[in-house]
């Protein structure tokens, strides 16, 4: 399973062990949607929800897609949530330097995006997904919770520019025998089973495979489109093409904070939270 899975996992658990006294229903959605978080929490007498979003003390968020119209940037037409005043601010520093910023490829450039911009478009977007804490753990390993006001005290922030290939979708149905031709070039010496679920192909597979070991290649497929195993776990994997879009995304990378008293960071703003919300 991939580190992220586990330390998601692991997350909701301890969230499920330290809310067990109160009336409260921990849900772990567990998926790479960007649009949904994490784990959801419901206060039962009043079924209100909320989320908390799991973030690894190295790692990305809240990202949106720039596309290039008319030899200028703009807010990508495909994101999910709308953009506000701070990715306006963000776009018009990729138009101030364009002839640099055009010729981005899926090499990171570093944007000289202020912190605070940064933060609030992380703050923005949190919000549209009803985010209220973030959970995450110290350089000691400690789990840690926090509001989403205390994003930058607990976070450093770097904004990058690249672009990455986006989407994928079910296998579709006359790319099947090439697929399973292709696998069995590559994994004959094991054995595997593939198995429908509606309009999904899964494969059960003994092996653990890193991201890199997920693609496959075929010549039928165009426009650099490979197969793509997701892991989903124990040996299972659902079978997906990945898409040929190659739009400039601008990320967001997190690293933790030095010299910061990591120990104000508790799981007690959560639980006052749930009960000011009774």
């Amino acid at each position: 399973m991939e580190k992220w899975k586990d330390f998601e996992n692991e997350m909701t658990g301890y969230l499920k062990q330290m809310l067990k006294d109160y009336d409260v229903l921990v849900k772990q959605y567990g998926n790479v949607n960007s649009t949904i978080s994490d784990i959801e929490i419901t206060i039962n007498s009043n079924k209100k929800k909320f989320y908390v979003e799991v973030k690894m003390p190295v790692s990305q968020t809240s990202q949106f897609v720039v596309e290039i119209k008319n030899n200028k940037f703009v807010y990508g037409s495909i994101n999910k949530f709308k953009g506000n005043q701070y990715s306006d601010k963000i776009i018009n520093i990729l138009n101030n330097d364009y002839n640099l910023y055009s010729k981005v490829a899926q090499k990171n450039i570093i944007v000289p995006v202020p912190e605070t911009v940064a933060f609030n478009w992380i703050i923005s977007n949190m919000k549209n997904k009803n985010v209220a804490f973030i959970i995450s753990v110290d350089n000691a390993g400690n789990k840690k919770v926090f509001s989403l006001k205390q994003f930058n005290e607990f976070f450093n922030i770097k904004t990058i520019f690249r672009r990455k290939k986006s989407g994928s979708q079910n296998l579709p149905k006359k790319y099947c025998e090439d697929f399973k031709k292709h696998l069995d070039l590559k994994y004959s010496e094991y054995k595997y089973s593939l198995n429908n679920n509606g309009k999904k192909l899964y494969l059960d597979l003994p092996l653990d495979l890193n991201k890199n070991e997920c693609y496959i290649d075929s010549d039928l497929l165009l426009d650099g489109k490979r197969y793509f195993l997701s892991n989903k776990g124990n040996g299972k994997y659902e079978i997906r093409i990945t898409s040929s879009t190659n739009n400039p995304n601008i990320i967001f990378e997190l690293s933790l904070k030095n010299n910061t008293n990591f120990d104000i960071f508790t799981i007690q703003c959560l639980i006052e939270y749930i009960n000011n919300n009774l």
